[in-house]
């Protein structure tokens, strides 16, 4: 973890925080460099849901927040410095047209109550006809690792 923790210099303020994952940095998915960091600056706390509907994009889910379904996905504690800054990379959101994914705090639902946690909100335009009517990634295409 040396090479994530020298992304944020001095102290992260990120480290002790919650983040909700719903598609392919959950357990059970790919595996590559940056969903291996996360697992190991990270730890699981409990599975959860956050309102609102899920849609395939080609590669990746997206969470966005109208509907009234809910949208399955893990609650994960940041452990180490650097993991935000990690995720925000994965996410897209240094790229340089930034608008897919805004990074937003919301209450999950989880079986040990309520967590506020950071999670990433859809933000460009979705196809209704890639609904995951589930509004779980895994039903749609199955965890593989």
């Amino acid at each position: 973890m040396a090479l994530i923790a020298n992304l944020v210099p001095g102290v992260d303020p990120f480290v002790g925080d919650h983040v909700f994952v719903y598609g392919t940095l959950r357990r059970g998915f790919i595996n590559n460099e940056a969903t291996i960091a996360f697992r190991a600056g990270a730890s699981f706390v409990s599975m959860g849901t956050l309102t609102g509907t899920m849609y395939h994009t080609g590669w990746y889910p997206a969470w966005v927040e109208d509907g009234p379904g809910c949208v399955t996905g893990e609650v994960w504690r940041i452990e180490e410095k650097g993991i935000m800054h990690l995720l925000d990379d994965y996410e897209g959101l240094f790229d340089d047209d930034p608008d897919e994914y805004e990074r937003v705090r919301r209450t999950v639902e989880t079986e040990h109550g309520p967590i506020e946690a950071w999670a990433y909100l859809y933000t460009d335009r979705v196809d209704p006809a890639q609904l995951i009517a589930s509004g779980d990634w895994a039903d749609a295409f199955g965890a593989f690792d």
